[in-house]
């Protein structure tokens, strides 16, 4: 048996720990990616309950669910520009919020709205280097043009991504300060900007400038897993829980795993978790250079089993893990606790814990 095992407990400690940290800015919750792996409804159930609700997705199939499962009152903004009719009619169905990152769609979005005798909530994109959605920077008359002439928008806010947040101060700064000059010209032209962010997780928590924003963008950060390092205050959310398939001992100069060679006898457990079910997958964006990336990439890495440490033997198959459990007093059904990202992991049940 295997499990992804999350800890709601441990989601809410780190829904305190953002909102102490993000102040008086209003928070709303990156949703995308199944919660980055943590559970749609399950997520949107605890941020709801510790007082945030505003939801951001990217799949109009998200909304649904959100909006099918009672979200009814809560905000909930489609991040990703469009110009599909079929999607921008669902979403207006359902009350959500869309982004306008082009003036194609702004165009595609007051035209349906116009239809319906109706007015449609939009925020701006602004692009400052993520190079997804979003308007450039120079394009300020477009915007203002949107403001003038599409009645059936009312935009709400303006806001921005940040696209090295996690790496680099210097980049992120001059995005920040890019969309500042953006929001002055556009308070320049007597147009009202509304609700204003480009703060995600990282930037929240590495970087002390920002305070001029109302907002801030937050998904990474409830998981306790933001790219880079580790952040004071938030823990790590989700483990593999799986039992032990086969243990063993084996003589000095068998050859294990990818060819490893065992130097003494050694008694090892087989584990039937690897990289197909999302463990021991070495993503760049978890780490601050390419230098630590390379590093992790051959760094020996551990799983707990009864408590203890047992060194992984050779690389992480695509079904299997292999560890040393030289050492430890286990048998076959035993458990092992392997640290992994939830947004990395598929085919395996969730199991919730309050504890």
């Amino acid at each position: 048996m295997k499990n992804l095992v999350i800890n709601k407990r441990t989601i809410r400690a780190n829904v305190k720990t953002v909102k102490e940290k993000a102040g008086s800015q209003e928070i709303f919750a990156d949703l995308n990616g199944d919660a980055f792996g943590l559970g749609l409804i399950e997520t949107a159930d605890i941020l709801r309950d510790e007082g945030i609700r505003n939801f951001i997705i990217s799949d109009p199939k998200d909304a649904v669910l959100l909006r099918g499962h009672g979200f009814v009152d809560e905000t909930i903004m489609m991040a990703r520009s469009t110009a599909d009719g079929e999607e921008l009619s669902e979403l207006l169905d359902l009350g959500v919020i869309c982004t306008v990152g082009s003036y194609d769609a702004a165009v595609a979005i007051n035209g349906i709205a116009e239809e319906r005798h109706t007015v449609c909530e939009v925020m701006i994109k602004i692009d400052t280097g993520l190079g997804r959605y979003g308007f450039m920077p120079s394009e300020t008359d477009k915007i203002a043009s949107i403001y003038r002439y599409m009645p059936g928008l009312a935009i709400i806010g303006v806001f921005t991504s940040f696209s090295n947040s996690a790496k680099s101060k210097r980049v992120t700064l001059s995005q920040y300060n890019t969309f500042r000059e953006v929001l002055d010209t556009l308070l320049g032209m007597g147009l009202e900007i509304g609700t204003t962010f480009c703060f995600d997780s990282a930037a929240l928590f590495k970087y002390k400038f920002g305070d001029e924003m109302t907002a801030v963008r937050v998904g990474t950060a409830f998981a306790g897993r933001i790219p880079g390092t580790s952040f004071t205050g938030l823990k790590k959310v989700g483990y593999i829980s799986a039992s032990l398939e086969e243990v063993g001992w084996f003589p000095k100069g068998h050859r294990v795993s990818d060819g490893t060679v065992l130097r003494k006898p050694t008694k090892l457990a087989v584990i039937s978790v690897g990289y197909y079910y999302g463990y021991g997958l070495m993503r760049f964006d978890e780490h601050s250079t390419i230098l630590s990336f390379l590093l992790g990439r051959y760094r020996r890495k551990f799983i707990r089993i009864n408590g203890h440490k047992a060194r992984i033997v050779g690389h992480v198959g695509m079904m299997h893990t292999i560890a040393d459990v030289t050492d430890i007093s286990c048998n076959v059904g035993d458990r092992a606790i392997m640290d992994v990202n939830p947004v990395d992991v598929k085919k395996l049940p969730v199991v919730y814990l309050d504890e």
